[in-house]
């Protein structure tokens, strides 16, 4: 996996000392740039939802005033003109506290593990489940997706966790409730995820749902493949395209599945990177193209970046004002805490 490591660790410090943020703006070939540099051994990363439960949208400054924050960014893509839902799915990988919140199949994903030590590239996951300890494969199962509002037709095999709500609010099924690791209910209606456990919600996929009956024991692995580090994660958001690998411009797009032309253009972009030293975080805002963007990250000191969700979705929040207004509200961000 294309990557990079963080080697500082994050330190207590008192207000007396130096700041952790830098805070400024910068014209970097023409293009006016809004920036926060963090000291990495200074602040604590964090990947936020934009409200208690997975989907439901905020403003940044309300998400970052939420944890705290010092500083904060816009996350990763997500589905901001779904119509007549009160949840916008989210797009990429996610993971909070180190509880996977979703599971994404497109770009780059940005990882801290509790030691603030990170690692950024391409993640692909699967999802590889058991049943009474596994072996044949009437004992075994999987799942498509994390916390993820399904559409109106198609096939799927859901996992909702507590990060979701109380409920899962669908109908249909049959949705498996499991309670510490055991099946506790089968129904066809709205069911309630326990605190110690997730309901796995199906359409179709009959073969496998009929391997469920109260009583058998369930669980279920995360693999990713060619991250071993991953395994790791405690804090996690979805991006890209990536912009810059070990120091030089790496744009494959098409290669980490995207797709939609806005991604080609030249837009505003936020984006998120790391020194060559390994010591800083950078976040930014930018209108550009890709290379145009790689570029003004290589020139903020950046030695690995990608790309965030750009647009309406751009937002910059550092010392409780906005750097960069946002267009519209957000369901997911990184911000950063003392």
């Amino acid at each position: 996996m294309a990557g990079f490591f963080l080697a500082c660790a994050p330190v207590a410090i008192g207000a007396h000392r130096a700041p952790s943020l830098s805070v400024g703006s910068a014209s970097i070939d023409g293009r006016v740039v809004r920036y926060v540099i963090a000291r990495l051994d200074r602040v604590r990363v964090q990947a936020a939802l934009g409200g208690a439960e997975v989907g439901e949208t905020a403003w940044l400054a309300d998400i970052a005033k939420r944890f705290h924050a010092i500083a904060a960014i816009n996350g990763g893509y997500f589905e901001a003109y779904a119509k007549h839902v009160a949840r916008k799915n989210l797009d990429q990988t996610t993971v909070i506290d180190g509880s996977m919140i979703f599971k994404g199949d497109v770009g780059t994903v940005l990882y801290f593990n509790r030691d603030n030590h990170a690692w950024m590239g391409s993640v692909p996951l699967h999802i590889a489940g058991t049943l009474d300890g596994g072996g044949p494969f009437w004992n075994t199962w999987y799942a498509y997706w994390f916390n993820r509002l399904p559409g109106p037709t198609g096939k799927t095999i859901t996992i909702f966790t507590p990060a979701w709500g109380e409920r899962t609010g669908l109908r249909g099924g049959p949705q498996i409730q499991v309670t510490d690791g055991v099946v506790t209910a089968i129904n066809w209606h709205s069911t309630a995820i326990p605190r110690d456990g997730y309901v796995i919600y199906f359409r179709g996929e009959w073969q496998v749902a009929f391997r469920f009956w109260k009583g058998r024991h369930v669980a279920y692995t995360v693999k990713a493949e060619h991250a071993a580090d991953f395994d790791d994660a405690w804090q996690a958001i979805g991006g890209g395209p990536q912009l810059l690998l070990d120091g030089e411009e790496f744009l494959e797009p098409r290669a980490e599945g995207f797709r939609d032309p806005k991604i080609f253009s030249t837009v505003k972009r936020s984006m998120v990177g790391v020194n060559e030293a390994q010591t800083s975080l950078i976040f930014a805002v930018a209108d550009g193209s890709l290379s145009q963007c790689a570029h003004i990250m290589k020139e903020l000191g950046a030695y690995n970046a990608m790309s965030l969700d750009g647009g309406a979705s751009s937002a910059l929040w550092a010392n409780g004002r906005y750097l960069v207004s946002p267009g519209r509200q957000i369901n997911n961000a990184l911000v950063l805490t003392r």
